[in-house]
């Protein structure tokens, strides 16, 4: 396969015409602050079930531990018996999904740790609302269960560190789709993540990807509302909460986000709307053809994924980041080229 890269610098004001307009709830900062406290308030009494070794010199662990509301959360984690520190590499999953374990990650040296959401896979067995999981208490964003799924994010960062101490040197946190809404979302108030990584976040501009997306969440949000139009109001305002353009004002740390132009499911343009909200960090753009598809093309996310994992296993580099941002395009390039 031939892949053509090419970069561009862009400033900051081309990816700012991308900006919505959204109003963020006046107790935003508030209402997280107070679920951060909250999650701190929980003992997490982590256990650790040895599993067969996944390649020599890894240690494979299933992992439980107890986040808010006194929720279980199930995931794994790999660890590397070496005696100097590994960088750690912490994700969810997708929409509906639950956790792969990655063990091409470990193979090029890094500690992993990933989890099941509250809900999913195998951190089920919680009552979920029966058209879809989105849709499970969102009459408040109190008792929206995005709320104790951003907990659970956090929860993991705090279990992972304990459980690993000293044999960290930094930490990614990354994921793809849903799993890149709740990075960014864990990160804008968690300060543990010295790299974010998210592919086609999704949950950013509410009202556009509604119009927009054709499968998913928001085909679950759009049934719900069709058919319980008293609840509209109250609805988005409990997803406002809960809406990725307000967190992404807040990360301050690097971060990388991958955008494919042609998606059903998470629309590029609100992708575009989520990266051009990170004006305090150092950020950068990598733009791709497609994803959510059976496009043969989503094989370059595997590269979009190469290129985040060295700058994880080698550090970011001093120049990332700075402006104007670099934005760049990963395609298949013709067989002549």
């Amino acid at each position: 396969k031939h892949i053509n890269k090419r970069e561009v610098l862009m400033p900051l004001t081309g990816i700012e015409s991308y900006s919505p307009l959204c109003t963020e709830p006046e107790d935003f900062d508030r209402f997280w602050n107070a679920t951060s406290r909250a999650v701190a308030e929980v003992p997490p009494q982590p256990t650790l079930a040895r599993q067969e070794s996944p390649a020599p010199g890894l240690h494979l662990d299933l992992l439980r531990f107890t986040s808010l509301g006194h929720k279980t959360i199930s995931g794994y984690l790999l660890t590397h018996d070496v005696p100097e520190p590994r960088p750690l590499i912490v994700h969810t999953h997708g929409y509906n999904s639950q956790y792969d374990i990655m063990l091409n990650w470990a193979r090029k040296g890094c500690h992993v740790c990933g989890i099941d959401v509250r809900g999913f896979g195998r951190s089920s067995g919680i009552p979920l609302a029966p058209k879809g999981w989105v849709l499970t208490g969102i009459e408040a964003p109190q008792t929206s269960i995005l709320r104790g799924a951003v907990a659970d994010v956090w929860q993991t960062i705090a279990v992972a560190h304990k459980l690993l101490g000293w044999r960290v040197s930094r930490t990614t946190l990354t994921g793809f789709s849903f799993g890149g809404a709740l990075a960014i979302m864990a990160a804008a108030f968690d300060p543990h993540a010295n790299l974010l990584v998210a592919g086609q976040p999704t949950f950013g501009w509410h009202s556009e990807r509604l119009r927009l997306s054709k499968g998913g969440s928001s085909a679950e949000i759009r049934h719900y509302l069709e058919n319980n139009p008293d609840m509209a109001t109250r609805a988005m305002e409990t997803l406002s909460y809960f809406d990725t353009l307000h967190f992404a004002t807040r990360v301050q740390k690097p971060t990388v986000i991958g955008a494919g132009l042609d998606d059903d499911v998470v629309p590029s343009r609100s992708v575009m709307g989520i990266a051009s909200r990170l004006k305090s960090a150092r950020a950068e753009l990598t733009l791709l053809p497609v994803a959510h598809s059976d496009d043969p093309r989503e094989s370059l996310w595997a590269e979009f994924d190469r290129e985040w994992l060295d700058m994880t296993v080698k550090g970011v580099p001093s120049v990332f980041g700075s402006e104007p941002r670099r934005i760049r395009e990963i395609s298949e390039a013709s067989r002549a080229a």
